[in-house]
């Protein structure tokens, strides 16, 4: 019987809340949404392009594929009113960095970081 319900929830990709089950992340995908969630939590809005690649030591060309891939994956989306600064979170990624955030210890993403990206 439980099985069965888990079977089920992994097909239709709906949490016991009704929230949305959201796709797996590579890590560079990963790292990205984290810092886009902390600048807009620290800076009370979101980063441009060039912050992005900044932080993830990567090329502005770069950032647009990784973000392309979080679009997607339905973690965010552009807001086209906007020229810039123009990134938000879905719901249910804020809902997501919130948990993640709020549990145990997540390095400073905003430290320099030294992965040889």
């Amino acid at each position: 019987e439980m099985m069965m319900t888990m079977v089920q929830d992994t097909i239709t990709g709906v949490l016991p809340d009704g929230g949305k089950l959201l796709p797996v992340l590579s890590d560079r995908q990963s790292d990205c949404l984290r810092f886009i969630y902390r600048y807009a939590m620290q800076n009370r809005d979101y980063p441009l392009g060039t912050e992005i690649a900044e932080h993830l030591g990567v090329t502005k060309q770069a950032v647009t594929s990784v973000v392309n891939a979080l679009v997607r994956k339905g973690y965010v989306y552009r807001d086209r009113t906007l020229a810039q600064r123009n990134l938000r979170l879905t719901e249910g990624a804020a809902e997501k960095m919130k948990l993640e955030e709020g549990i145990g210890e997540t390095p400073d993403l905003f430290k320099a970081t030294s992965r040889g990206h």
